[in-house]
């Protein structure tokens, strides 16, 4: 059993306390954050699994071993044996892999062995493990008078960014020149001058544009531009990929940009794959429904799977997730950055934020986990992406409240203290609950609970009381979670049916912005209508037909704009699985103003749905804008393309419904946009 510095540190805090240490005790034993006492009581874990020992958590932010007396006496013998190591094994491993992406000839054996202090068994076993977190990916750790990695030119640098930010700091990160150390770990891996121009060029181009960006995707391409400019210095370049037909012609511009800078500074020639490929990868984290709806490479497979993601995980957990356009937006940008990274397979969380999220929100944990294989069969995710999927999920919960918002009062005779148990039970196993509140079983009849509370729940009999009340256990045990599930689900139903007064408007915008929003939406629907056509069999012929229905002060080229259709169909799936429509969308500078129209078909085509299965399409909504699209356009569309994929019921009436049905609706939908 070897332990590093700070291991052993803590070890002896927990053998020699007389009972559990505190978070803030282990602080100030290492001089450290909470964030990384806990990624050291997660190191010190496996350890103590090798002895068969194990940490557990006692009561908030405290903890202890327990051990048999043959455990304790391996420990006291690894404590005196002081090894002096300075990393924990993922940390050890981590730094291992940085050294062989970033290597230029094999690494020995000998210089892993003397620069971390371990021993031959250790180090294999190191490399093993590295062996099977590469599995998916199109790396593999080679042996050749030496070690070294071979594959993707792309992924070497994908997986050395990835590691890289699991092991930085993003304030220490992004105040390099401002720390005391003399030689952050960083500057390993990375030419210094490189990684501090990335981080300039950044910051001046990319972070302005895409406010929304978190400081992690920040500085995983601040990362992965240091690193191009890196290996195009030792001669090692990006080939030709699979990338999309249509690249998005800003992003491409702004990479251009950038690596005009850089070429400028580092006297080098960089390749257009490798343009093009970091233009990809600003697509790919810095995508928004509503912005990339119309762009050629949007991809409607992806849109369709974190759909049905967000479905099975509102069915198990009973929450109306579905109902919330924005965590679809959010998961969709989120599970597209994670699809672009090469991650290594973790089983662990050095994050006491996502840990205590995933410990909190254990019902949505859970459904997540249960149906990420089935919707992404092909894709491995790590728990740290998962956690954030959690958060996404946590946060609609916490701030939308067309999910759920249920009220409770509670009636208990007992004591605090099992009224505080039952209350952690229940936000345990019901997070959408808004507000609890327990009441003095004497206080019941003078206070008018039914009506102001959604469920009365009690943890007693109340002999005489008229209203309904669900009873419980103060512990909840599984019938009572069953039972109040059903409760929940009858109070959902019943919120969404019922009529909500109108909201005031809450944007802080002048009267004539929001006035000339509401004029747009007026001539959208002005624009509105459902018509009948008498297609042929052929998809290019029925366009054709269609666009002729469109006056010339709306669209200015009509082969311009079928030719786009076409390409677009092409590229990706447009039918709506389990329907008879399919949404047909393009943004042309032949197109002289938004317009959203449908029209039912004679004849049916047959057509592929995003699910990639051939539907039999009676209906086609056409949905146009100019390029490039504006703001308000890019609003409108937004929100009714979003309402057609992300709403089932939505999407029943934009399947089914007559001309008047589907102008309430739209009308509802972006009056709705004012009001948010």
């Amino acid at each position: 059993m070897f332990l590093t510095n700070r291991e052993t540190l803590l070890l002896t805090e927990l053998m020699n306390s007389t009972g559990p240490v505190s978070l803030d005790r282990m602080m100030q034993v290492l001089k450290v954050s909470k964030r990384t006492v806990y990624r050291e009581l997660a190191n010190l874990e496996k350890s103590l699994e090798t002895v068969g020992a194990t940490l557990e958590k006692v009561g908030r932010g405290h903890f202890q071993i327990f051990a048999s007396e043959t455990s304790i006496r391996q420990l006291q013998e690894a404590i005196m044996a002081d090894t002096d190591q300075e990393f924990a094994a993922s940390e050890r491993q981590h730094r291992i892999l940085l050294q062989l992406t970033t290597a230029t000839k094999p690494v020995s054996s000998h210089f892993f062995l003397e620069r971390y202090q371990i021993s031959n068994t250790t180090f294999f076993s190191d490399i093993k493990q590295l062996e099977e977190s590469l599995a998916r990916l199109p790396l593999r750790i080679v042996r050749n008078q030496g070690y070294e990695i071979e594959g993707s030119e792309k992924y070497r640098r994908l997986l050395t960014a990835n590691t890289l930010v699991m092991e930085i700091n993003e304030y220490q990160f992004f105040h390099l020149l401002e720390t005391d150390d003399e030689a952050p770990f960083i500057f390993q891996f990375l030419s210094r001058d490189h990684l501090l121009l990335a981080q300039r060029l950044i910051r001046e181009t990319i972070e302005p544009q895409f406010k929304e960006l978190s400081d992690r995707k920040l500085a995983f391409i601040v990362l992965m531009l240091a690193l191009a400019m890196d290996r195009v210095a030792l001669g090692y370049t990006v080939e030709e990929e699979t990338y999309p037909s249509q690249i998005n012609k800003d992003l491409l511009k702004v990479a251009k940009k950038i690596f005009a800078q850089i070429a400028e500074k580092t006297k080098l020639l960089y390749s257009i794959n490798e343009i093009v490929f970091f233009a990809v990868l600003l697509g790919d984290f810095a995508n928004s429904f509503d912005r990339d709806f119309f762009d050629d490479n949007f991809d409607t497979d992806l849109a369709y799977r974190v759909k049905r993601l967000i479905e099975l995980v509102s069915e198990q957990t009973e929450v109306a997730f579905y109902e919330d356009t924005n965590l679809y937006k959010m998961l969709l940008t989120h599970i597209s950055g994670v699809m672009t990274r090469a991650i290594l397979e973790e089983d662990h969380l050095n994050n006491p934020i996502l840990e205590k999220i995933m410990n909190q929100y254990v019902e949505i944990a859970s459904g997540i986990r249960n149906h990420l294989p089935q919707v992404f069969p092909q894709q491995q995710f790590s728990e740290e992406e998962i956690a954030y999927m959690v958060l996404h999920f946590a946060n609609s919960l916490e701030k939308n409240p067309k999910v759920l918002e249920v009220n409770i009062a509670g009636i208990s005779p007992s004591g605090l203290a099992s009224i505080s148990l039952l209350e952690m039970q229940l936000r345990k196993h019901f997070p959408f609950i808004n507000q609890i509140t327990f009441f003095r079983v004497g206080d019941v009849k003078r206070e008018n609970i039914e009506e102001t509370y959604d469920l009365v729940i009690s943890t007693s009999l109340l002999p005489g009381y008229q209203g309904e009340y669900k009873l419980v256990s103060p512990i909840l045990l599984e019938e009572d979670i069953q039972e109040l599930k059903k409760a929940f689900q009858a109070i959902s139903q019943k919120k969404r049916s019922a009529k909500k007064a109108p909201s005031a408007l809450v944007k802080e915008e002048s009267y004539e912005a929001v006035l000339a929003f509401i004029e747009a939406i007026n001539q959208l629907l002005a624009l509105f209508q459902v018509q009948t056509i008498d297609n042929p069999a052929d998809l290019e012929e029925t366009l054709q037909l269609v666009l002729t229905s469109f006056d010339e002060h709306v669209v200015l080229d009509r082969e311009k704009v079928v030719d786009r259709l076409l390409r677009r169909y092409f590229q990706a799936p447009v039918g709506i699985p389990d329907t008879h429509f399919a949404l047909f969308h393009a943004a042309s500078s032949a197109i002289l103003q938004p317009v959203f129209r449908i029209f039912d078909l004679k004849q049916p085509l047959p057509l592929l749905a995003m699910d990639k299965k051939e539907i039999a399409v009676t209906r086609l909504l056409v949905m146009l804008a100019p390029y490039p699209i504006n703001e308000t356009s890019s609003q409108m569309l937004g929100k009714i393309s979003g309402s057609i994929i992300m709403n089932d019921l939505n999407t029943e009436i934009f399947n089914s419904g007559n001309d008047s049905i589907i102008y309430q609706l739209l009308s509802s939908l972006l009056i709705e946009e004012v009001k948010q």
